[in-house]
């Protein structure tokens, strides 16, 4: 493979070499002495992925009393072939992701190029200059066996070596802070006695120098929203000691709206890593309870979705209720409750387990298989039927593919022979699923489809005319729903139209022909 390659964006780029290493090492040395003459602090962001470039974006956009920047940001990316484009293209002052929110491409242009506040690099003398890291790395669960998250486990090789690196520059007063979802434990347990065995080697005094590491969990909502879930949103913090704490609570009132959104310290990090995991398996219990009703409804010719409407109109006890739908993918929810079952028996050495957490992830995982069921009742026979998937994100108006409920629906539906064609205008590469070609015209998807899947809530889907959806398809398809995405309208302009429709959770169908 050749060394100069094309970011996603065709940016050119040429990964690191000795002469290039010791160019950024330069540059590095010279912008941060630019800005500490500034009087700005230095800031590192490990990981500039869909958390991290846009947690170093707000960092870089925050300001002081006066107006003016506080700090600095570096990015840093690995050097990776597979996501080393993000730092060429971050330093032309574009963003890495896609997104619906009109803020991202602003805040990148305004740190970037106008306050010049933000610089990606894949150096780690970044690490050598900050006064605060922040860790944005990914660490996932593996789950070896399809609708068995009891068999899962968290591999933390990446995520120890990542925090060794950090150990073996970073100055003896720096601060860590851990953004990225780790298990209970992971800071007091994992991250501090690496700091201090690397301290050691270093001739570091850890009775002077006790290692800062502190935890404030995101809750980044990767959609129209993407920057305020940041900036503007509640945050949950805790340090390993009483120090960490002070430095973390300072970092983070200079940094987000803790004037309308104020800061929650919980009593240590092994709580703040709790908080995460619970909140998120909340969700995830939530979820899959929806399903098992959404299949109840369909057998009884009920609309969950108007049941849920009802039932969440108690406010303050009901109105969170959410929705079934294809599926539950994302970074968070399909994983966050198998760390937590994890870190209780091999961080804790608890005999134990997370027994209703686990079962709904279970059901969330095979969810898709519900989908693949509503379609075999109108096609018991799936070999060569032509279907179209309409997106491959994990949620509505983003381009986050991780996860996706729809890779398992293209998946299955692939082991029943279907001839599947996907579309999403937020996805150009599927990293998971690197297979699949996704289309960005729906012209090269919907025509001769025998089944159209509505599988995310894309704006643009919900505004298709079901006219013009069946004008392009040539044909009658069967339109299925998987999330409430069709209003009662649109469904009954399909079926006057001569197609069938059916949805998760939709039985009262029939009764609208």
């Amino acid at each position: 493979m050749p060394n100069v390659s094309l970011a996603p964006d065709s940016t050119p780029y040429t990964l690191p070499n000795e002469a290039s290493t010791t160019l950024e090492r330069a540059e590095l040395e010279r912008v941060t002495a630019e800005q500490r003459a500034l009087g700005r602090r230095i800031v590192a962001v490990q990981g500039l992925g869909f958390v991290g470039c846009i947690m170093a974006t707000v960092i870089a956009d925050a300001t002081g009393a006066d107006g003016k920047p506080i700090y600095f940001v570096h990015g840093h990316q690995r050097p990776s072939r597979r996501s080393f484009w993000k730092v060429p293209v971050i330093n032309t002052g574009k963003p890495p992701v896609s997104s619906s929110d009109p803020e991202v491409p602003e805040i990148f242009t305004r740190t970037v190029d106008e306050k010049k506040t933000f610089r990606a690099t894949w150096h780690n003398y970044a690490y050598e200059v900050a006064d605060i890291v922040v860790v944005d790395i990914q660490l996932d669960a593996t789950k070896p066996a399809f609708g068995e998250a009891e068999k899962g486990y968290c591999d933390v090789t990446h995520f120890r070596d990542g925090m060794r690196t950090l150990a073996k520059h970073i100055k003896p007063d720096c601060m860590i802070l851990v953004e990225t979802t780790v298990p209970p434990g992971t800071c007091d347990r994992i991250v501090k006695p690496i700091v201090e065995e690397e301290f050691k080697a270093r001739g570091i005094d850890t009775t002077k120098y006790p290692p800062l590491v502190a935890h404030s969990y995101e809750r980044v909502m990767p959609g129209g929203s993407y920057v305020r879930s940041i900036r503007d949103f509640w945050r949950v913090f805790s340090g390993v000691n009483e120090q960490s704490k002070r430095l973390a609570r300072e970092f983070l009132t200079n940094v987000l709206n803790t004037e309308e959104f104020p800061l929650t310290e919980l009593e240590n990090t092994n709580a703040s890593e709790m908080a995460k995991v619970m909140e998120n398996t909340y969700r995830a219990v939530n979820i899959a309870l929806t399903l098992e009703w959404a299949r109840f409804a369909e057998d009884i010719g009920v609309n969950v979705f108007t049941v849920r409407d009802a039932i969440r109109m108690r406010k303050g006890t009901h109105d969170n209720l959410l929705r079934p739908s294809l599926g539950v993918g994302g970074y968070c929810l399909t994983k966050d409750p198998v760390l937590a079952n994890w870190a209780m028996q091999d961080v804790f050495g608890i005999d134990d387990s997370l027994g209703v957490a686990i079962n709904a992830v279970n059901i969330n995982d095979t969810m898709p298989q519900h989908t693949i069921d509503i379609i075999k009742a109108e096609y018991p026979e799936l070999r060569d039927v032509r279907v179209a998937v309409l997106g491959v994100s994990y949620i509505e108006d983003v381009g986050d593919t991780r996860h996706s409920p729809s890779a398992t629906l293209v998946r299955l539906l692939k082991e029943e022979w279907a001839a599947v064609e996907c579309h999403d205008q937020f996805v150009e590469t599927w990293p998971e699923m690197e297979e699949v070609s996704v289309r960005q015209n729906l012209a090269e998807v919907i025509p001769g489809a025998e089944v159209i899947v509505f599988a995310v809530g894309h704006s643009d889907y919900r505004s298709l005319d079901p006219l013009e959806v069946l004008r392009m398809n040539g044909g009658k398809p069967l339109i299925i729903d998987c999330s409430n995405f069709l209003s009662d309208a649109t469904i009954r302009s399909y079926l006057q139209a001569g197609s069938k429709v059916k949805g998760v959770g939709k039985g009262h169908i029939p009764s609208l022909a």
